[in-house]
């Protein structure tokens, strides 16, 4: 079957990407994923890549045909696609356009509770996706022993979240050359949230920032 989503992130996963966006029909979550179970499904270049050469892109409407659902338990919106048929943009359209078309996720936790990651217990078969409205955000940035951490905190619903690890390659790039300390306050920040599948050298799953829209 085919679907035409609004890609609403674009992060790296296993040196390669993680895309996930929302039907255009149904408003509803959806992450294409590859048959690389080795790789989690993760997305390789090529198959992003139009048949202009040019890369899929943040708001892009995108026509995949998809061949089967495949949730895991974590990630109810898993769709493995079809890597003989090429990805087709069929449109573009702007943040203003979004908003009004679907509105942000209402949720009142960002997945579950108000930490940085989710035991089994907890996973009751919500969305693995969201798109929500921040306040209070900025980036932080530690060196621990000589690893260098990229995190994210802000509020959501009068509520802190703390160090949040990030996954949007613009931002790490941004950001690849800074100092150790606090940057990018800001009081309203569109951010896509994705939840991670079981880390198995902990047996939690984690909370991701997948896209920040600045």
């Amino acid at each position: 079957m085919y679907k035409e989503i609004i890609v609403l992130a674009k992060s790296s996963k296993h040196s390669e990407y993680c895309i996930a966006g929302v039907d255009t029909i149904t408003g509803e979550w959806i992450r294409p994923i590859s048959t690389n179970i080795r790789k989690e499904g993760s997305v390789p270049v090529n198959d992003i890549t139009y048949n202009d050469g040019k890369q899929v892109q943040v708001l892009d409407k995108v026509k995949i045909k998809l061949s089967s659902y495949k949730p895991t338990y974590s990630q109810p919106e898993n769709y493995v696609y079809d890597s003989s048929v090429k990805w087709k943009k069929t449109g573009q359209i702007t943040l203003a356009e979004l908003t009004k078309y679907r509105g942000y996720d209402k949720v009142e936790k960002i997945f579950y509770n108000k930490g940085k990651e989710v035991s089994e217990e907890e996973l009751g078969g919500q969305s693995s996706l969201l798109f929500v409205n921040v306040k209070n955000s900025y980036i932080f940035i530690k060196t621990f022993h000589g690893n260098r951490r990229l995190q994210f905190n802000f509020a959501y619903n009068n509520t802190e979240y703390q160090y949040f690890k990030i996954s949007d390659e613009l931002v790490k790039a941004t950001f690849a050359d800074k100092r150790d300390g606090v940057y990018n306050y800001r009081d309203n920040l569109p951010v896509v949230f994705s939840l991670t599948d079981k880390y198995n050298v902990t047996g939690k799953y984690y909370k991701m920032v997948a896209q920040m829209f600045y």
